[in-house]
């Protein structure tokens, strides 16, 4: 042992000499860094704020390895290398990338700091105690994005669950200029909706020089002038107050625009709930305009609104009907094959699809998300069969008077055009729902209206018991009722046969339509926005389901205005539920409300008389031979 010391004690010195002559770099990375500043070959490159400098040592060749990165594009530009004993800048290799590629202006850090010094963004952070951020260059602009693990969930930015982060916010700096160019915040961050973009979604329909006239008109047509605290005036108020909300969506104000589109649903949905069961339900006068001047009115308004959707936008919901319907031609199912700029169009029925198809073939289909006529198209024969319907309801109902009001009504309400000029399937549905009301009368007609209304948007199937039972309990019009319902049915489903096999079809369309709604998250509805309020969706959604079969069997006396009042309710009640609200939904229930609020009682036809034929002709019977 004492052997082994002696031998360490001797050898120690000789290591330590040893180890101070061993060879290691004279240089450090700093100075490694000032001398490739310095060098004259690269140092173009090394004034972009954008190129970074990293370096190594090689021991085995007593070398510095140097790179200087790009870091907007990621790419390397020059290799050199710097022999540690001399500090000499040598073997620099110049990337052929290196000339061409695009250099900002700005640093990330620098981008970060002119976009965090913005008073709107200054203020939004304050609400955060820590955040993180992260910019990326991309064709002339900086994108900054701020980060936090406070939050989860989609509503107030975009939750990453990977990383357990949400982007709160985003701004675009313009490399050259400095200029904010976009600002986003909160529910902004993830969705082009709250995002105030003027004319994205309606184009024209949002100036107010278009749908302030409209609205006035309308108003000046329904307005009670002789008694200004009357029902009238309020239901009025309520039809219009959607554009309150409206205007803060326009300004990129989603939380407020979310709050103010309840107070009109909710009035709506409990006068047209009490209008259906006898209460508040005698209407007075239909219009204070002569039908003369209505009808002139009417057909201004449809020009309006048909020359104005030659240039309006088709956003995602017609470009997935023009889609569904290419399929369709191709002899492909629909669901499950859509393309990825529209992955989620397929959440609608087969009909919403089939209807584009002539439109189709006599417009063509570029393939992609362009003009699409045959959206434009569609869009114009549903307003126009809309407005007949309407017409044929007031008609058939109210006399010249209604139909006068029924269609102008129609083509003045700003949200007729607001839902045309988007392009979607919800002014279809509108005017399916129209024509389902000039067939009140008709259980077949019932039927088909129904079917057809799920065969495109789904919801109208709560609507069936109450269509169901309109007739009364008679057999024959329950039957009638469901071979109208059967033949739209058969006439749309055939499409999930497309695939070979029906049976995985259906099970890939309810994934695609119904559960697909059902798991749908947006900050368009109270729920989200006013998370505690969540419970009341559930109660909700079960006084929904409760309304639709109590309305199967009362009220006993069954007429056409409490039919529409109580479709009107149903389906605001729907809306009430729903995880996605907007504001083309109000056409919805536009003709339902119309016919119940804005025409007169007229107890001679099945609007407030009752819906059997024999009496409703014995009366009219009577009524002439007194005349005479």
């Amino acid at each position: 042992m004492k052997k082994v010391l002696h031998t360490l004690l001797v050898l120690l010195p000789l290591l330590v000499l040893v180890m101070g002559f061993a060879p290691g770099p004279q240089l450090n990375e700093l100075q490694v860094r000032e001398k490739v500043e310095r060098a004259p070959e690269v140092e173009e490159f090394v004034s972009k704020p954008t190129v970074e400098i990293s370096s190594y040592y090689d021991s085995g060749s007593d070398t510095w390895q140097v790179l200087l990165r790009e870091d907007a594009s990621d790419s390397v530009v020059v290799r050199l290398e710097i022999p540690d004993d001399t500090g000499r800048v040598m073997n620099v290799e110049i990337s052929p990338r290196a000339r061409v590629l695009e250099y900002p202006n700005l640093s990330e850090d620098e981008a970060v700091k002119i976009a965090t010094a913005d008073p709107e963004m200054r203020e939004w952070l304050l609400g955060y105690d820590s955040y993180s951020t992260d910019a990326g260059y991309e064709a002339g602009d900086w994108i900054v994005h701020y980060r936090t693990d406070e939050e989860k969930g989609d509503v107030g930015g975009v939750y990453d669950e990977k990383s357990g982060e949400k982007e709160i916010a985003r701004v675009t700096v313009d490399d050259s200029t400095w200029v904010l160019e976009e600002v986003y915040t909160g529910d902004q961050v993830g969705w082009n909706m709250a995002r105030g973009e003027y004319g994205a979604y309606g184009k024209q329909a949002n100036y107010w020089f278009v749908w302030g006239p409209m609205a006035l008109l309308f108003a000046l047509a329904f307005w009670r002038l002789d008694r200004l605290f009357s029902i009238r005036n309020l239901d009025v108020l309520a039809l219009l107050g959607f554009l309150v909300s409206h205007w803060f969506f326009r300004m990129g104000d989603s939380f407020e625009a979310v709050v103010l589109w309840y107070p009109p649903l909710i009035y709506l949905l409990v006068r047209t709930l009490l209008m259906g069961f006898g209460i508040g339900e005698r209407v007075e006068k239909t219009s204070n305009l002569p039908d003369s001047v209505l009808f002139i009115l009417a057909a201004a308004g449809a020009g309006l609104v048909l020359g104005l959707n030659l240039d309006s936008r088709v956003i995602d919901v017609g470009y997935a009907g023009v889609v569904g319907g290419d399929r369709i031609l191709d002899g492909i199912l629909p669901y499950g094959n859509f393309p990825s700029d529209v992955g989620t169009g397929d959440t609608y029925g087969p009909l919403n699809y089939l209807l584009y198809v002539p439109f189709i073939l006599m417009f063509g289909f570029s393939g992609e998300w362009g003009s699409l006529p045959a959206a434009h198209a569609l869009t114009a024969f549903a307003f126009v069969a809309g407005a007949l319907a309407m017409l044929v309801a007031g008609l058939k109902f109210a006399g010249r008077s209604g139909a006068a009001a029924m269609v102008f009504a129609w083509t003045v309400f700003p949200y007729t055009l607001y839902s045309s000029n988007n392009n979607t399937n919800d002014i279809i549905v509108a005017a399916v729902a129209a024509i389902g009301l000039a067939l009140a009368t008709s259980p077949l007609g019932r039927g088909a209206t129904i079917a057809a209304g799920f065969a495109i948007k789904l919801y109208p199937l709560v609507l069936g018991p109450l269509w169901l039972m309109q007739g009364g309990r008679r057999r024959t019009p329950i039957l009638d009722f469901f071979l109208g319902g059967a033949a739209v049915l058969v006439a749309s489903f055939w499409v999930l046969f497309l695939g070979g096999d029906p049976i995985e079809a259906a099970r890939t369309f309810y994934e695609k339509t119904l559960a697909f709604q059902g798991d749908r998250v947006s900050p368009w509805t109270i729920y989200t926005q006013v998370p505690w309020l969540d419970f009341l969706q559930r109660l909700m959604t079960v006084f929904v389901i409760l309304l639709g079969f109590l309305f199967a069997f009362v009220p006993r006396k069954r007429t056409v205005r409490r039919l529409a009042a109580l479709s009107a309710a149903l389906v605001i009640a729907f809306e009430l539920t729903v995880n996605y609200w907007f504001y083309p939904y109000v056409t919805w229930f536009e003709p339902f409300v119309f016919l119940a609020l804005l025409t007169a009682t007229n107890e001679k036809t099945p609007l407030d008389g009752g819906d059997q034929p024999s009496t409703i002709s014995r009366q009219q019977d009577a009524e002439i031979s007194h005349d005479g």
